[in-house]
């Protein structure tokens, strides 16, 4: 199989993998709705996670209050929580988020979470090793492996 097969493929499951896991999540806070209009809240670091979670609820996403934290242009390495944001973390009933050295301050905000029922989904815990390998492909090539 070429690597790009390869690497296609392993993008492929660690989609797949986090379809999964937040389906099952999905399923467990739906069955207690804590707030007073009745939709859960999910909070999503960035994109990618938003678009996956609202691609998963389909239909029933106005059922829920999706809220992307990161707006476009922030730099997730340097990303430091508003008040605001920690509010919206606090209060979710779903918090997904990369995890990582980018995401040290996450542990701070869970640990002053209000709602103690909130499910977090730490996506490199979740996936592991399948998205951690790096390959390298035809084109791509080390820092030092070019003639000067």
């Amino acid at each position: 199989m070429k690597k790009s097969n390869v690497i296609k493929v392993k993008i492929f499951i660690a989609i797949l993998t986090i379809c999964v896991v937040a389906i099952g999540c999905l399923g467990l806070v739906a069955c207690d709705k804590t707030k007073d209009d009745g939709k859960l809240s999910i909070v999503c670091t960035i994109f990618p996670e938003y678009d996956w979670t609202k691609q998963i609820l389909g239909d029933e996403a106005k059922n829920v209050d999706l809220t992307l934290l990161l707006d476009d242009g922030v730099d997730l390495h340097s990303y430091q929580p508003s008040v605001e944001d920690i509010a919206k973390i606090s209060t979710c009933d779903l918090f997904i988020y990369v995890g990582g050295e980018s995401d040290e301050w996450v542990d701070k905000a869970l640990e002053n979470a209000t709602n103690k029922d909130m499910k977090v989904i730490n996506l490199l815990e979740v996936l592991g090793e399948k998205v951690k390998n790096e390959e390298t492909v035809e084109g791509m090539e080390g820092e030092h492996e070019h003639e000067h």
